[in-house]
């Protein structure tokens, strides 16, 4: 017995036709007769009394409509509710943002989630891209927003757009940097603060520094955005940063766009391979690329 026998069924006890509701099934009327024929041979039951005059149920077939009516009408609640929960997934999902990227956009990352998912519950943590990798190859978070991950058969790693890297010095009437794009050949003499390798930042600047032949003036080794930010300001040396970071900073700080070659980072999204991929981390993820990826109208603050 299939569910669309028991349509097929409850259309023509309802129309009280075969014809009427041969057209209204986009069926033709052999074929609705053949159902129901099939129907009626499985549960060895006369459905209908056919005559000259038209057709009406049978005993057997008025007690067939109000069971087919409950089964049809608890179906679609069923097919209303997988629905629903596709719609607005619940549960639980671990998200683990990078740094001073994290910091830049998780506000508005956070609100949006929610009015997305308004029955699920998220766990934010912040860290630096090779420790979210860790956790997600440790099975800890159920989703990374990192840059540069390294392939690993414990995550599945998914592109989503490059960001770039600028200058950041202290806003000073006679400073030595004037204002608009720099050129990377021009970094070498300057005092750079820049967080300790493996860090991506340093990666990729030291990357093309050694394309270019030319040596860095690394004068202080810092880990944490906020901390070289501040020593920036101080007047310490100056940085090489995440784009995002320039509307935070902007009343204290210059920023200049390196050109010749421009740096980038990769930020990329991360799933855990580690631990079950609940139907929330999926419509989590799938949300996430659209929200972050290439196509989206994502600004860095």
């Amino acid at each position: 017995m299939e569910l669309k026998q028991l349509e097929y069924f409850v259309r023509v006890a309802e129309m009280g036709s075969f014809t009427r509701a041969s057209i209204s099934l986009s069926i033709t009327q052999p074929a609705l007769s053949r159902k129901i024929r099939q129907l009626e041979v499985e549960l060895r039951q006369a459905l209908f009394n056919r005559n000259g005059r038209g057709i009406t149920l049978t005993d057997e077939g008025s007690l067939m409509l109000e069971h087919s009516r409950g089964i049809l009408d608890q179906t679609s609640r069923m097919r209303n509710a997988l629905h629903e929960v596709q719609a607005s997934p619940a549960g639980r999902v671990a998200i683990a943002l990078a740094g001073a990227t994290g910091k830049t956009f998780a506000p508005g990352f956070v609100a949006a989630f929610r009015k997305r998912f308004p029955r699920a519950s998220l766990e934010i943590m912040e860290g630096r891209s090779r420790f979210i990798q860790e956790w997600l190859a440790a099975g800890r978070v159920d989703i990374g927003i990192l840059y540069d991950p390294a392939p690993s058969p414990l995550v599945d790693i998914t592109p989503l757009h490059g960001v770039g890297l600028y200058l950041y010095s202290r806003h000073d009437p006679g400073t030595a940097i004037p204002p608009g794009p720099i050129e990377f050949r021009s970094l070498a003499s300057l005092p750079l603060i820049l967080p300790p390798p493996p860090h991506s930042i340093r990666m990729v600047v030291e990357r093309e520094a050694a394309k270019a032949g030319i040596k860095l003036n690394v004068v202080l080794e810092v880990e944490g955005a906020s901390m070289i930010m501040d020593l920036v300001h101080l007047g310490q040396g100056v940085s090489i940063q995440s784009e995002f970071l320039r509307k935070r900073n902007a009343a204290k700080l210059q920023s200049n766009e390196i050109v010749a070659p421009s740096l980038r980072r990769e930020l990329s999204m991360a799933i855990s391979l580690q631990r079950p991929t609940s139907l929330l981390a999926k419509e989590a993820a799938r949300w996430i690329k659209r929200s972050l990826g290439p196509e989206s109208a994502f600004v860095p603050g």
